[in-house]
């Protein structure tokens, strides 16, 4: 049996079930504790980034062969303990890359031509068209950290437009030039996180490197919450020290209905849905149930995680 404990594409959860039995949930992973049976019975593991896959969940799960991440974060696995345990771990590395990358342009053109500003003048009654000049991306600065699948592709895409790229990382992609982090703070309009969270990306974005930003700056993160620490965040997008964020990712993911980046007018907020189109969620969830199914049928996958 295969538990799933988070949303799959209904095609790719089709396809495993032809294959083998499945317990799925979209929301099971708020019920764990009720599952003891299935737990127990469960020869593979599902999930995405809401289930937390721990040394004491992997306790409670004897037969347990293979995990399957849908997705390219691994932050809630703990890699070691399953790689100690000789469990291997399967994802989809850059599957959703440009749902990701084409997102990340969608957050810079509806801040450059303040479209969410216009939108709410609008619908109020008003018509405000000398109100909300626009800048084009034509010219502009894109400083990309982290340059894997996701950043080559939103600089690919940046590139397109006319706009000047630069990256921290090394190692050439396409003549985009790597400048130290403090520079490239310093120089870009639009600053697009794309690092996995680990101990040393936690809080690379915190208040010293945002009053290194251009007072006119935006800042996006897609990758993790903490990545920023977010309450230096908040202090400079309430005394406008940048000109805006937009966050697809939060510390706490849901964050509080009261949440205060709710009453920002200068911040975009989207529920962790950079890589949910149709094409990315297909592509991402038929891999992994298939390289799920490879494993128990004693194959070598095809995307195998990192173990640390």
């Amino acid at each position: 049996m295969i538990l799933l404990t988070e949303y799959i594409e209904p095609g790719a959860l089709a396809w495993l079930r032809r294959r083998v039995e499945c317990y799925y949930g979209p929301n099971l992973h708020t019920r764990l504790a009720t599952i003891s049976k299935e737990l127990q019975l469960a020869k593979g593991l599902i999930v995405r980034n809401q289930t937390r896959v721990t040394g004491e969940l992997l306790d409670k799960m004897p037969q347990l062969r293979v995990v399957g991440r849908l997705g390219a974060g691994l932050d809630n696995l703990d890699l070691e303990e399953m790689a100690r345990r000789g469990i291997p771990v399967v994802y989809a590395p850059g599957l959703n890359a440009n749902a990701v990358a084409e997102l990340c342009l969608l957050y810079m053109l509806a801040h450059s031509r303040r479209l969410l500003q216009a939108d709410r003048s609008t619908r109020s009654g008003l018509w405000q068209r000398t109100q909300f000049v626009g800048q084009e991306l034509r010219g502009r600065v894109v400083g990309i950290i982290g340059l894997g699948k996701i950043g080559r592709r939103l600089a690919t895409l940046c590139s397109g437009l006319g706009c000047k790229v630069i990256t921290t990382n090394r190692g050439p992609y396409r003549g985009v030039p790597q400048v130290p982090l403090d520079e490239l703070l310093a120089q870009a309009d639009f600053v697009s996180l794309h690092v996995p969270l680990t101990p040393t990306t936690r809080h690379l974005i915190g208040e010293r490197e945002l009053s290194l930003m251009k007072y006119s700056a935006l800042l996006i993160n897609t990758s993790r919450g903490g990545v920023v620490d977010e309450d230096a965040l908040f202090a400079a997008l309430e005394s406008k020290r940048i000109a805006g964020a937009a966050l697809d990712v939060r510390r706490q993911e849901p964050p509080a209905a009261n949440a205060r980046f709710n009453n920002l007018d200068n911040v975009i907020l989207t529920p962790h849905l950079a890589g949910w189109t149709i094409e990315a969620q297909r592509s991402i969830c038929q891999a992994v149930v298939e390289d799920v199914w490879r494993v128990l049928q004693g194959e070598e996958p095809l995307y195998p995680a990192p173990t640390s």
